[in-house]
């Protein structure tokens, strides 16, 4: 499955397989809602999946264009947590995924690429800034509910984090 991923950057193919993880485990986070929501989170659980064809995208687009492959892919990882915490509402934790999509901003690029990473980290900033501004969520579910789904992406978050710095740092020469 990684020689999809392969590319003549080590970076750019580094964040292709991650970008295949993301698109692997998307699926699965609608059947992870299920289980901790039940009919309560029909049918805003399924659109939890949106994300995946632009998690997909990435690769083409970094076939055609390395650093445009980079920013493809973390400005969706941003818009995804955005988008994913206004559906199930920042009680849930999703805002924790803000967190790798900095590290991701921060590793995805080298020094003389400033003006996108700059650029980039700011966005995780700006877009949890606006959750605020947003309407509620469609739905509110119960504490414990809440608390199950908090401890899933707490967990996930954590993952995530992990496996970025390696996966990353290995292709910048730092792991």
């Amino acid at each position: 499955m990684f020689a999809l991923a392969r590319h003549d950057d080590r970076l750019t193919e580094a964040c292709n397989k991650f970008s295949l993880l993301l698109t692997a485990n998307t699926p699965f986070y609608p059947v992870y809602l299920w289980f901790i929501l039940g009919r309560a989170g029909w049918p805003w659980l399924l659109l939890s999946a949106l994300s995946l064809p632009f998690f997909a995208a990435t690769i083409p687009i970094a076939r055609r264009h390395a650093l445009a492959g980079r920013i493809w892919l973390c400005v969706f990882a941003s818009l995804n947590t955005f988008w994913v915490t206004w559906l199930l509402g920042p009680q849930s934790g999703t805002a924790l995924f803000f967190l790798p999509c900095l590290v991701l901003t921060v590793l995805a690029f080298r020094a003389h690429e400033f003006l996108p990473r700059a650029v980039l980290t700011a966005l995780p900033f700006g877009l949890y800034l606006a959750l605020g501004l947003t309407p509620h969520a469609p739905v509110l579910y119960n504490a414990a509910a809440y608390a199950s789904l908090l401890k899933l992406n707490a967990v996930s978050v954590a993952a995530l984090s992990v496996v970025l710095p390696y996966l990353l740092g290995a292709a910048r020469g730092e792991g």
